[in-house]
């Protein structure tokens, strides 16, 4: 089986083009996710943050109500 020059150059500059469009597409997506998602998500929020969840019984844990009553919550709007 022989392969010509010309059939190994084409091959070859198909290869080059390949991997070039996909650096380059691979620039382009870290670049725009750099640019629209933001750097740290998990920070400390800053300004007029509140806590939006209170624990039920956080302090005594000798009553099982307040649980069940946060999984019948948990169960009725599934948050």
């Amino acid at each position: 089986m022989r392969v010509s020059f010309r059939r190994l150059m084409e091959i070859l500059r198909f290869f080059l083009l390949f991997v070039t469009c996909a650096l380059l597409s691979y620039g382009i997506i870290s670049l725009l996710s750099d640019r629209f998602l933001p750097g740290d998500p998990y920070r400390e929020p800053h300004g007029n943050a509140v806590k939006v969840v209170k624990l039920i019984n956080a302090q005594g844990g000798g009553s099982w109500d307040g649980y069940l009553s946060r999984l019948q919550l948990f169960y009725l709007t599934g948050e």
